[in-house]
């Protein structure tokens, strides 16, 4: 029976550190650290699971103890309970189809100078692709300008959409937003001025569009979602930096 559990304990473990390698593949950032703190609990706990059932049995033995095992065991649980709960929704908001589009509201991402970050192009060329099946539809191009961007996200979108065949009469320049409430906030506000309020078609990065959802159930709009795909060794890291932004969603 020991010796089963040792397998089990280093599967979990190896597949855990797999998961912390993974998750460091990105530029540093929430995700990064959100990342660390999981799997590096999960490897030590695999690691040393002897001392730790030692420390959990002493801990036990008080009444103080036992409030803190279940205190910290709780915790855990409810974190648990929300990645799988926050990872679920954001798998079923990725893609939600419309049988008529009638605006497309593309939410911005990091410029490199003046041109497109790779993650802001694939969103672009996603936004191309129901852009053109709707050539009546208008398009809001959404993000501000960053401290360390030349121009502003909206912008660049409008610039890159313009060149890929898209009528500068059918963009919408949004270009005060900081964020992702304010993207949806203040594009409602030109949605509203166009008189739509429905058959509104959200473009960003799947793990993305969950949290944009959130955001247009709470300004009244009835959205789908088409998402530009992220590659797969960046993927973990935003998907659980993701999980922190949520909860900010939920809590405002």
């Amino acid at each position: 029976m020991e010796r089963a559990s040792k397998i089990i304990r280093t599967v979990i473990a190896a597949i855990a550190g797999v998961l912390l390698i993974w998750v460091s593949i990105n530029y540093f950032n929430v995700g990064t650290i959100i990342g660390w703190v999981i799997f590096g609990s999960i490897i030590a706990l695999g690691v040393f699971w002897k001392k730790f059932r030692a420390l959990v049995k002493r801990l036990w033995s008080k009444v103080f103890g036992k409030i803190t095992v279940c205190f910290i065991g709780a915790v855990a649980a409810f974190a648990a309970g929300l990645g799988v709960f926050f990872s679920v929704n954001m798998i079923l908001s990725a893609e939600k189809p419309l049988e008529k589009t009638e605006a497309v509201i593309i939410l911005g991402c990091q410029v490199r100078g003046e041109e497109p970050s790779a993650m802001l192009k694939n969103r672009l060329d996603a936004a191309l692709d129901v852009l053109r099946e709707n050539p009546a539809a208008v398009c809001i191009a959404s993000g501000g300008k960053g401290d360390n961007e030349n121009i502003s996200e909206a912008e660049c979108m409008r610039r890159y959409l313009i060149a890929n065949g898209i009528e500068d009469e059918r963009i919408y320049v949004e270009d005060k937003s900081e964020s992702t409430e304010e993207n949806i906030a203040f594009s409602r506000e030109i949605l509203e001025n166009l008189g739509i309020s429905d058959n509104i078609m959200i473009v960003t990065s799947e793990f993305h569009q969950y949290r944009a959802a959130v955001y247009s159930a709470k300004n009244g709009l009835q959205t789908g979602a088409h998402s530009a795909k992220t590659p797969v060794w960046n993927l973990l890291n935003y998907w659980v930096r993701e999980w922190g932004t949520l909860v900010m969603a939920y809590i405002k």
